[in-house]
């Protein structure tokens, strides 16, 4: 049941696809439960005539918000904006209002922190909280396995570089129950650290862990339940962890990492997101992505590969990042993998979570760049059983080359060891390719981003 929010300062959206006579008999009937101070406008003209037939039958303060016969979303975000609106109500509907519009629709008005309720959902702002007064920086992502830990560690590098003493505060589904602090700049993470935790019962490869082994700083890590359109998680304890961080004599700086494509709902100085331009058009585009164009600080589009995709492709987000945010700064990268021990002369065997396509490409660039032999690969690090098998079936290996992800201490560290094997981590380097971003050197803009 929908709860009532009359207290509300309520805008209700309506379109010319509706008689005058409904529109004025359906907002009496809405008068009961909320406060409808505006209407606004966003198109269509087929039940009105015009535009201003709206202003003269209906006994509110219009305001229009349209363009060619269709929503206006940046006229919308100024309206929010300029009035103290509270709440959105959507009385409008397709062809005016399509699906796809709808998102966008809701998108700038979660950025002007409104309510925004339609005849069978609500989506709700997020609720940034001020905890930190230390320099901070958000990394948010469009999904899973985008590259955003691998950002993480290389933000917690940089600020290290510059003496801003940093913690990574990691939320992820993996993460322990109450908030765990791993001083990743005092102890080494290693194999045998991480086989400990294993045995403790705890997820080795939980990002708190890779951000400490990568970036070798300290970090929080936070559990996260279940995530929304916008971000928003269900149940987390990341503020817990949050406040640890922002009370440790230890930190001068916080670097706040996301899960999946799950917001933190703590306000910090600046915001980045990371995109895997492989995911699908309306993932990267549509439905609430936007909302993150809308907040972040700069975009790294993450994979652009020229084997996994085309030209095209990203020159169309990149435009369509732009107009939602023109000032933006935007990175075209790749990932290049890193062992954090020699493997030169040795015969590997690599496991990671990488997509086929770049498995012929991987195992070229580590015999090129660090003289190795692969004997064989496996990408199934998040698919157990396979993992099993494909590592039951190497022969002529010297070493297990992977990275701290999915299984690879709960399985792949182990089921190395049981043949004997030595297991080496990597990590994975994020490298700037000109795609068609305005970004050439990554660290150097991250470098900036407190400045």
């Amino acid at each position: 049941m929908k709860t009532k929010i009359k207290k509300f300062a309520t805008a209700c959206l309506v379109d010319g696809e509706h008689y005058l006579s409904n529109l004025k008999e359906s907002i009496k009937t809405l008068t009961k439960d909320y406060d409808i101070r505006y209407l606004i406008f966003i198109g269509g003209t087929e039940k009105i005539g015009t535009p201003a037939d709206v202003e003269r039958e209906l006994p509110y303060k219009v305001l229009f918000a349209s363009s060619k016969n269709k929503p206006d979303c940046d006229k919308l975000s100024e309206i929010l904006k300029n009035n103290p609106v509270k709440l959105v109500l959507d009385l409008s509907d397709e062809p005016i209002m399509d699906y796809m519009t709808r998102f966008e629709v809701a998108c700038r008005i979660l950025h002007r922190g409104v309510i925004y309720r339609g005849a069978d959902f609500q989506f709700d702002p997020l609720n940034f909280k001020t905890i930190f007064t230390k320099p901070s920086v958000t990394i948010w992502g469009s999904g899973k396995r985008v590259g955003k830990t691998a950002i993480g560690g290389m933000v917690g590098r940089v600020f290290k570089k510059a003496n801003l003493k940093p913690a990574i505060i990691t939320l992820s589904r993996g993460g322990p129950n109450q908030p765990i602090i791993v001083r990743g700049d005092q102890i080494k993470i290693d194999l045998k650290y991480l086989l400990n935790i294993d045995a403790q019962g705890m997820h080795a490869s939980s990002d708190c862990f890779e951000d400490a082994l990568t970036a070798q700083v300290a970090t929080f890590g936070c559990r996260r339940c279940g995530g929304g359109f916008a971000g928003k998680a269900m149940v987390t304890v990341l503020d817990k962890g949050a406040r640890m961080a922002e009370k440790s004599s230890f930190v001068k700086s916080i670097i706040l990492e996301g899960s999946g494509a799950t917001v933190p709902e703590i306000k910090t100085d600046k915001a980045i997101l990371v995109m895997d331009i492989t995911q699908p058009a309306e993932i990267l585009e549509g439905y609430m992505t936007p909302l993150r164009f809308l907040m972040a600080d700069l975009v790294i589009l993450n994979m652009c590969e020229d084997f996994l995709v085309k030209q095209p492709k990203i020159d169309h987000l990149i435009r369509r990042i732009r107009s939602f945010n023109p000032k933006i700064r935007i990175a075209t990268t790749v990932l290049r993998p890193r062992p954090l021990s020699s493997i030169k002369g040795k015969k590997v065997f690599f496991t990671s979570t990488a997509p086929d396509e770049a498995l012929p490409f991987l195992k070229s660039y580590l015999e090129k760049h660090f003289g190795c032999t692969v004997k064989g690969m496996s990408n199934h690090l998040s698919v157990r059983p396979l993992l099993i098998k494909e590592m039951k079936a190497m022969k002529g290996v010297d070493v297990v080359l992977t990275e701290l992800k999915a299984a690879s201490i709960a399985v792949a560290a182990k089921e190395a060891r049981k043949m004997g094997l030595n297991t080496i981590l990597m990590d994975n380097i994020a490298t700037v390719v000109d795609k068609g971003g305005d970004v050439k050197d990554l660290e150097k803009e991250i470098a900036r981003l407190l400045k």
